[in-house]
């Protein structure tokens, strides 16, 4: 900062260079000031708008997130208050099914099935949706997670699917992640559970489950010998409702996968797949190593 003759102080910008003579000592200096108020004005100035932004950007994500947040509790306290009515829906039908049949002629035996139907699939849909809720809100602790153990629970858990569906399934070599076991259990249940079930007709499933180490990450793969998925689809398929064939073709809600990706955003990993049309798929899941 250098004052001018009129006595205003002004920003400069000062180079100093050495004069030498012809042996190359130095006798002197030459200065040189520019006059760069006009620019550090409005760098000031720049700087000001920049934290005002960032101020406003901080106040409307607030508010977003507390928008996002009394939304989710809306959601969630509907979702948990849809169940009582849906199971009286679907227990007095079913008492109609079972202590009436004689008095129903066969329209409406199939009108109370119908009904049946109906509200156990409604049922499931609000399951999903409040464990879809649950994930969005509920505070997940991390702890080393053996994947081998964890996998072979899932398995234990998932046998009289697996007999029912005549499936095989082929374990390859894990390694330990920082996850939220829980979570994590429930995410590979559900990989599992559609590789069994989007097959063809006739195809006995195939699954193959194993991990390897990518950086500081573990990518945990999950193949199977299904319908597969064409390439527009493969991004679509972890949104929520989202369904690619008919409830009467492959039954679900349409929350399954993105349930997986929920869970696994939650745990600060990925998710992704592999896939062609008739020629299987093979998701993964991408999770921090354990420390």
């Amino acid at each position: 900062v250098r004052r001018r003759k009129d006595g205003e102080l002004i920003d400069v910008s000062l180079t100093v260079s050495p004069i030498k003579d012809a042996d190359g000592h130095i006798i002197g200096a030459s200065k040189i000031a520019r006059d760069i108020t006009a620019q550090k004005k409005a760098q000031a100035e720049l700087q000001a708008a920049k934290n005002e932004l960032e101020q406003r950007v901080l106040e409307r994500t607030a508010s977003l997130q507390e928008t996002t947040e009394q939304l989710e509790t809306f959601c969630y306290t509907i979702a948990h208050d849809l169940r009582s009515p849906l199971r009286a829906q679907q227990s007095f039908a079913q008492i109609l099914l079972d202590d009436y049949q004689s008095a129903l002629d066969d329209a409406g035996r199939d009108y109370a099935q119908r009904i049946v139907s109906s509200a156990m699939r409604l049922d499931m849909l609000v399951h999903d949706l409040l464990t879809y809720s649950r994930l969005s809100r509920t505070e997940l602790r991390f702890d080393r997670v053996d994947l081998q153990k964890l996998i072979e629970d899932v398995e234990l858990a998932m046998v009289d699917q697996v007999r029912a569906r005549h499936a095989t399934l082929s374990r390859g070599h894990f390694f330990p992640v920082q996850a939220h076991a829980a979570t994590l259990e429930f995410v590979i249940s559900n990989l599992l559970s559609n590789a069994f079930k989007f097959v063809k007709a006739g195809v006995t499933p195939h699954v193959n489950i194993w991990s390897e180490l990518r950086g500081d990450f573990v990518r945990l793969w999950v193949e199977d010998n299904g319908i597969g998925v064409a390439g527009e689809h493969q991004q679509r398929i972890f949104g929520v409702f989202e369904r690619l064939h008919p409830t009467d073709v492959y039954p679900g809600t349409g929350m399954g996968l993105a349930i997986v990706k929920k869970g696994v955003e939650r745990m600060h990993g990925r998710v992704g797949i592999e896939s062609e049309p008739g020629k299987g798929s093979r998701f993964w899941i991408e999770l921090p190593k354990a420390i």
